[in-house]
């Protein structure tokens, strides 16, 4: 198959990190991969990839912009149009009268108005709440995939002069509101552990200053961006996600297949995964106090909880499963395209 992706976006998050690897999987798996993009994302996808740079730093209404890329898409002759997030989805949906192949969009984030998704042939949301906005059979949840390096274990009291008879949590993910880790800071204030909070952001400033109000027996690094942060999560006693909202979790996926215990708040993909008593309110630091003091005290049965999260992962999260489902995808979308042409 000739596969176009449409990229509006650029930054190094989530989205990207998804493009890059799906892109590697359909390639992987023979087929040509044509990516719409801008100039400085696309320089950044795999070796062989067809690049297609757009001006996508105008506006979504830009009849310019509008116009070269019905152009550029009408001119690649792909299989499938397959638009990535909420700015190219918007554009494909204006554009799908003059296009001549099966549409697809991907909702990667809650979003408020999802119309653009309803006017494409079909929509992938990367958890199940996302989904809900749709028909069943206008939607398909292809969880992200990632694949984890060998990891060896790491000594993280003696890593970061930590207590040697404390036990370490882990959190991961940008230092924005959004993460909770306020929230966090909030609940562990007092108890006897140690925290390790992986990420940079703006809220650096403001995390560190609560810290240093917090009480002696409680022991906080901010490390900031860390390679190794799948590592880490692996080395600690257990992994705490007290984020407010998500589309979905790669700390959560990261965490399960590197084999560490998690708490998590109420958000895909965790809520849809970790069992009930791995779940508390978001924004309730003294119902995440309460959670982490009873699984710190039985890790045994935190342990006996995270089993079938586990296998679930391995069956859902790995690359090859993301690729797989998503070119199982792109098939049955041609085919259905195929039957409509013919049908007098």
């Amino acid at each position: 198959m000739k596969i176009c992706q449409v990229v509006a976006g650029f930054g190094e998050g989530g989205l990207e990190k998804h493009v890059r690897e799906l892109t590697q999987q359909l390639l992987g798996a023979g087929h040509e991969v044509v990516v719409f993009g801008d100039r400085r994302f696309v320089s950044t996808l795999p070796t062989h990839t067809t690049t297609v740079p757009v001006r996508f730093h105008l506006n979504r209404y830009n009849p310019f912009l509008l116009l070269e890329l019905l152009t550029k898409l009408r001119a690649c002759n792909c299989d499938v149009i397959h638009a990535q997030a909420n700015k190219a989805a918007g554009m494909i949906a204006l554009l799908k009268p003059w296009l001549c192949c099966p549409t697809l969009g991907t909702l990667h984030n809650i979003k408020r108005d999802v119309r653009a998704f309803h006017k494409l042939d079909h929509v992938i949301t990367v958890s199940k709440q996302l989904a809900q906005p749709f028909a069943a059979d206008q939607v398909s949840v292809i969880y992200n995939g990632i694949d984890l390096p060998a990891m060896s274990p790491i000594d993280l009291r003696a890593a970061y002069a930590l207590p040697g008879n404390l036990p370490v949590l882990c959190a991961v993910g940008r230092l924005v509101p959004a993460k909770g880790f306020d929230v966090l800071l909030e609940a562990i204030d007092g108890l006897a552990v140690s925290l390790l909070i992986v990420g940079e952001g703006a809220e650096r400033g403001a995390l560190q200053q609560r810290i240093d109000g917090l009480s002696s027996l409680t022991h906080v690094r901010l490390l900031g961006h860390q390679h190794n942060a799948p590592a880490l999560m692996a080395s600690s006693d257990g992994v705490v996600i007290a984020s407010r909202r998500e589309g979905f979790s790669y700390v959560c996926a990261e965490a399960l297949l590197g084999g560490a215990r998690i708490l998590a708040t109420d958000v895909p993909v965790a809520n849809e995964i970790l069992p009930a008593d791995l779940i508390v309110p978001t924004d309730d630091a003294a119902a995440l106090r309460e959670k982490l003091q009873a699984l710190l005290s039985d890790t045994a049965h935190w342990d006996r909880l995270m089993l079938t999260p586990r296998q679930h992962a391995m069956a859902t999260m790995r690359l090859h499963t993301m690729g797989e489902r998503t070119l199982a995808l792109y098939k049955t979308l041609q085919q259905r395209h195929r039957d409509n042409t013919l049908r007098p």
